[in-house]
C-alpha cells in the first residue's frame, strides 16, 4: 500500500531542502514576478490612456468598452507568454529538491526547449482561470461604475460559482509543468490529461496542503507584501516536494 506523506512532512523537506539556498530561489522567484508584473502594467497603462484618448474623440462608452475587452485579451495572452517561466521554476525547484544543480537561468528554460508543449498548458491554466473567475471581477466593475448594489450580489454569486468549477480544475492540471519535465516526450495536451488522470484522489491533499498557507499570506499581506520573497520559494519548494512524494511515495526523504 502506498504510503503518502503529510502536509506537515511534505513542508518540512520543502524547508529542508531550502536551507542555504533561499538566495537564488528568491531571485528566480522575484525575477518572475517582476518581468509578468511589467508586462502587465504597461498594457494596463496603455489600455487607460488609449480608452480615455477614444472616449475623449468620439464620446462613446461603447467604443471605451471595446478597447477595454481588446486589452483585456491582451493580459490573457501575455499571461499565457509569461506563464511559460512556470516551466523554469518547476526545473529549478525540481533540481533544488533533488539535490542538483539550479541556476537561475533556468527561468527561461520553457522559452528553449519545446516551447511549444508549454504554451499549452500555461494557455490551459490561463483560460481556466480567465473563464471561471473574469466574471465575478467583470460584474464588480460594474458596481463600481453605477454604484449600484444589485450588482455586488451578481458578483458574489459568479465569483461563488466561478471559484467551484475553478478550484477542483486547477489543482487537477497544477502539476503539469513538473509532469512535462518528467516526461518530455508527451505533448502539451497529453501531459494535462495525464496530470488530471494523476491528481485523482489527491486534489483535495493538494488543496489542505495551500490551504495551509494562509495565515502565513495573511502576514505577508501585514508586512507590504516583504514577507512573499520568502513565502513563494517555500511554496514552490513545497509543490516539488508534493511532486516528488505524488510520483514516489516514501521514497522522497
Amino acid at each position: 500500500m502506498k504510503q503518502y506523506k503529510k502536509s506537515y512532512e511534505i513542508k518540512n523537506m520543502a524547508k529542508d531542502r531550502l536551507e542555504s539556498r533561499y538566495g537564488g530561489a528568491i531571485l528566480i522567484t522575484f525575477l518572475s514576478f517582476l518581468l509578468s508584473g511589467m508586462a502587465r502594467l504597461s498594457i494596463n497603462s496603455v489600455c487607460v490612456s488609449t480608452m480615455n484618448t477614444v472616449y475623449a474623440m468620439t464620446g462613446s462608452t461603447g467604443a471605451s468598452a471595446g478597447i477595454s475587452v481588446l486589452f483585456d485579451i491582451l493580459l490573457v495572452t501575455a499571461g499565457v507568454l509569461f506563464g511559460v517561466m512556470n516551466a523554469g521554476i518547476a526545473l529549478y525547484f525540481l533540481n533544488l529538491a533533488c539535490g542538483q544543480r539550479a541556476s537561475v537561468r533556468d527561468l527561461f528554460y520553457g522559452f528553449r526547449t519545446d516551447s511549444k508543449r508549454y504554451l499549452v498548458i500555461s494557455a490551459a491554466l490561463a483560460l481556466c482561470q480567465t473563464i471561471c473567475l473574469w466574471p465575478g471581477q467583470y460584474l464588480f466593475q460594474n458596481y463600481i461604475s453605477t454604484r449600484d448594489l444589485k450588482w455586488i450580489f451578481y458578483a458574489l454569486g459568479a465569483a461563488g460559482a466561478g471559484l467551484c468549477i475553478y478550484i477542483p480544475v486547477s489543482l487537477g492540471i497544477a502539476l503539469s509543468f513538473y509532469l512535462a519535465l518528467d516526461f518530455p516526450e508527451n505533448t502539451g495536451k497529453e501531459t494535462l490529461s495525464l496530470c488530471w488522470r494523476m491528481m485523482k484522489g489527491h486534489r483535495s491533499r493538494l488543496f489542505l496542503l495551500e490551504l495551509g498557507f494562509l495565515p502565513l499570506t495573511l502576514l505577508c499581506i501585514l508586512s507590504f507584501g516583504i514577507g512573499f520573497l520568502w513565502l513563494e520559494p517555500y511554496m514552490q519548494m513545497t509543490h516539488a516536494c508534493f511532486f516528488l512524494d505524488l510520483m514516489n511515495p516514501g521514497s522522497a526523504r
